[in-house]
């Protein structure tokens, strides 16, 4: 320890007598290392922990799961299934179930909509959450006529509460019925992170006997000893049993078991943060090659130093140990900047991110510089200090020490070996830039295309909003048809309106409800499905969003209550399911059974195709219904103005408030807003990686120039003979260029290699992206070689103007 001690000291002292190459270099390794710090903060809070769950490792997510021919769909269960699996299975603890609704708050200042759990009193006890305030609710209290009572969640408490300790006992009204408040749920409560209020469930004997209705979200405890796997593997068999005991409605279906930490990241989150993760990691590679190659320059100064220190005595092993401490040093003083540069960096994120989309990730409210980041922070200036420091270590050794005992401080020139170990060092750098620039142009490029999918409907001039109709008041079809049609005659006579439809899905908002059609004299093969986003559109929908009707016709003013039901098809709808055949006047039904079936329907009208997924490029069949025919709980209106739609905000929610003032107006925003939150995410990974890319380009510059500087410092005197025996400067001007551009040659070679490498990543994430873009490569090569040739060109016009006689006098 006192020989650590010792060396700790000498290099502070040596660090301080060299500010210039201590400052660069601190700053430098803080860049690198806050900026990983940063994204490894979010990364841990966002996907490695973002649940403070006991043993969430024993915590799965069940789904259900079947084939629909071209892909694996997911959804949420029925829950008549749910109930066979808990009575079936022998390897859950626990389980639970939840539906998620949207209802509507009063009593508590203006009536909004909040995101409502209606959860078995299990649920909790599988998470094992218990409240910060009273209490949770029991199994007795998960009966019909006796669930009137609710939890609430902490942030929830907070807003619309203020906090209020004495919040027990006191009511509120969801959907005019009255809720008594039992408890508060802490802070640390973030699953399922968009619910407000916690609620009973209290099935009916039709919903237990449900099993064509998948609307329920189950997790369970798995008990000791048991896996994933061979949970996975029974619940496939209990599937199996199912299907043969349930042909009509279990054919075909089977189960997917993952853990709730799986369930809640998704596939595309950790996706994301490793690609973040990773191109932070090259950023710091770029730091450690440009370190080093600050090293070697500094490392041929200090030959004479370490000439002297062998020739009086001390080891090769005890030299590198002082060296690689001065290397820690720099890596620990930088590690302290990043953090200082990380702290701001996360602080701009936190603030930065829309709250509607913060809402639904759990985990991200706890994004912080806690102590798993610290020591990551630590972990990486130590690692930077070694990696950057060991070679040029190495390298300062390789001295011959007479010679350099009897040159003194005169000829400290770098060896062939150095030069070449700071080419590579270089090479890496650019190379490095050359990969991450190309692929955060691919993503921004990415990026701005899905901004600007929906051009065509001119998303800036549409607002947009939802409206849930109460059950309790709008308990019949005739009294939802006649708010649909009292309200869209209200909101098209505002001024600056020039059409106002409602729509279940806007084109690319990834809302819309696949469900399975039957077609008439059409049996279906158990296992076989014909699925279809449902869409339930109000009659001037077609010509409001220009799609054509390409045979028959679309919805009109006839088609009422009353009327024959009718749908209108999407192309890819009759060409999957009426090949060879005219769709026009055949019969098709919505859904399988339960709630969601619907009586059968006439076709009367073909439509253009409509994308109505943001992320996938397929299109999917689609059939609409009328919803002056057959009106839906909820529905997205869509007013479009010849301006700012925001403008006519305020004078829609009067128009509204006028015919019933009870109900909230849902996200009122533009369609162009609504795009941008759907793509937060991806922005935000954009983004990140451009500032990745632009250090490393920032140090790849640096790096390049630093290495030509340290030639020509080295050259001088040769260049100097040079000029003197008669060759121009233009000469030596091409010499130092010629010697940038092979290095700039072999980056470039190497990094369009790995480029090609992560666009395939990138392209794999984003619909639009092609990973041989000819157009990103080549603006994005020549701006790096630009860049690097700039940089280059300092050192090698100060190598042309070197006056001869003064560097021979020098020397």
């Amino acid at each position: 320890m006192s020989a650590l001690w010792n060396d700790v000291r000498y290099g502070v002292r040596q660090l301080v007598k060299s500010p210039g190459f201590t400052l660069a270099a601190v700053v430098t390794i803080a860049f690198g290392i806050g900026a990983n710090t940063a994204i490894f903060s979010s990364m841990d809070a966002v996907v490695l922990r973002p649940l403070v769950v006991p043993q969430m490792d024993r915590v799965v997510t069940i789904a259900e799961q079947r084939d629909r021919g071209d892909d694996v769909f997911f959804t949420t269960v029925a829950l008549a299934d749910y109930q066979d699996w808990s009575r079936q299975s022998r390897s859950f603890q626990q389980t639970g179930v939840l539906l998620s609704r949207n209802m509507t708050l009063t009593g508590s200042g203006d009536a909004a909509r909040v995101q409502v759990a209606e959860n078995s009193g299990s649920f909790f006890s599988v998470l094992k959450e218990q409240p910060l305030l009273g209490r949770i609710f029991t199994d007795a209290e998960c009966q019909p006529g006796r669930d009137d009572v609710a939890v609430l969640n902490y942030a929830f408490w907070q807003q619309n509460f203020g906090a209020d300790p004495a919040i027990l006992g006191k009511t509120i009204q969801l959907d005019q019925r009255a809720y008594t408040i039992i408890g508060v749920m802490p802070r640390t409560t973030q699953y399922p992170s968009q619910m407000d209020v916690f609620v009973p469930f209290a099935p009916t004997p039709q919903q237990l006997a449900n099993r064509a209705d998948h609307f329920y979200l189950v997790i369970a405890r798995l008990r000791d000893g048991v896996t994933v796997p061979q949970v996975q593997a029974e619940m496939r068999i209990v599937a199996q049993g199912l299907a043969k005991a349930y042909p009509a409605t279990n054919q075909g279906w089977s189960v997917k078991v993952e853990t709730l930490l799986d369930g809640v990241n998704g596939p595309y989150t950790p996706r994301y943060y490793k690609l973040l993760m990773g191109a932070t990691l090259f950023v710091l590679l770029v730091v450690c090659a440009n370190v080093a190659n600050l090293q070697f320059a500094r490392g041929i100064a200090r030959r004479p130093e370490i000439a002297l220190r062998s020739a009086l005595g001390a080891s090769r092993t005890r030299i590198i140990r002082q060296l690689l401490t001065e290397n820690v040093l720099l890596g620990l003083a930088g590690a302290l900047g990043g953090v200082a540069f990380a702290g701001l960096y996360l602080h701009m994120l936190m603030v930065t991110m829309p709250p509607q989309v913060a809402r639904y990730m759990p985990g991200w409210s706890n994004t912080s510089l806690n102590g798993r980041t610290l020591a990551f922070s630590m972990l990486l200036a130590v690692g930077t200090g070694v990696v950057s420091g060991f070679t040029p270590a190495l390298e300062a050794l390789r001295v011959k020490l007479v010679d350099q005992l009897r040159a003194g401080s005169r000829g400290t020139t770098g060896s062939r070996r150095s030069h070449r170990l700071r080419n590579v060092f270089a090479v890496a750098q650019i190379s490095l830039a050359v990969a991450l620039v190309i692929g955060a142009a691919l993503m921004s490029k990415g990026m701005n295309s899905l901004l600007h999918v929906a051009d065509e409907y001119n998303p800036n001039h549409v607002l947009t909003f939802r409206v849930t109709l109460p059950l309790k008041r709008y308990n019949t079809p005739q009294k939802m048809a006649a708010w649909y049609a009292d309200s869209l005659a209200k909101l098209r006579a505002l001024p600056g309106v020039t059409h106002a439809e409602v729509v279940a899905a806007l084109p690319y908002s990834d809302f819309g409800w696949t469900q399975d059609t039957a077609i008439e004299n059409r049996p279906v093969t158990p296992g076989k499905f014909q699925s279809a986003i449902r869409q339930t559109v109000s009659e001037g929908y077609f010509s409001a969003f220009h799609i054509p009707i390409v045979a028959g016709r679309g919805f009109n003013a006839g088609d009422a209550i009353g009327a024959q039901p009718v749908a209108v098809v999407s192309r890819k709808y009759a060409e999957r399911y009426f090949p060879n055949q005219n769709p026009i006047g055949q019969h098709i039904r919505m859904g399988t059974g339960g709630d969601t079936l619907t009586p059968w329907l006439t076709i009367v009208g073909v439509a253009q195709e409509t994308t109505y997924s943001l992320w996938d490029e397929r299109i999917q069949p689609a059939v609409y219904l009328s919803a002056a025919q057959m009106p839906a709980e909820q529905e997205s209106y869509a007013v479009m103005t010849d301006g700012d739609p925001m403008a006519i905000a305020t004078s829609a929610r009067k128009s509204l408030a006028a015919l019933d003032a009870t109900l909230p107006l849902d996200t009122v925003q533009t369609w162009q807003t609504q795009l941008h939150v759907q793509l937060t995410g991806l922005i935000y990974s954009a983004v990140l990686l451009g500032i990745d890319a632009l250090i490393a380009m920032l140090l790849a510059a640096i790096g390049i120039f630093g290495v030509m500087a340290n030639l020509v410092g080295e050259r001088t005197r040769e260049i100097g003979v040079r000029l003197a025996m008669g060759a121009r400067k233009e000469d030596v001007l091409r010499m130092i260029l010629g010697r940038a551009g092979r290095l700039m040659a072999a980056g470039v070679c190497i990094g369009l290699a790995m480029a090609f490498a992560l666009s395939h990543a990138v392209a794999s994430l984003l619909r639009g992206v092609s990973p041989n873009d000819p157009v990103v490569f080549t603006v994005i090569t020549s701006a790096v070689v630009g860049t690097a040739f700039l940089a280059s060109w300092i050192p090698a016009r100060r190598a042309a103007g070197v006056d001869p006689m003064v560097a021979l006098r020098d020397e």
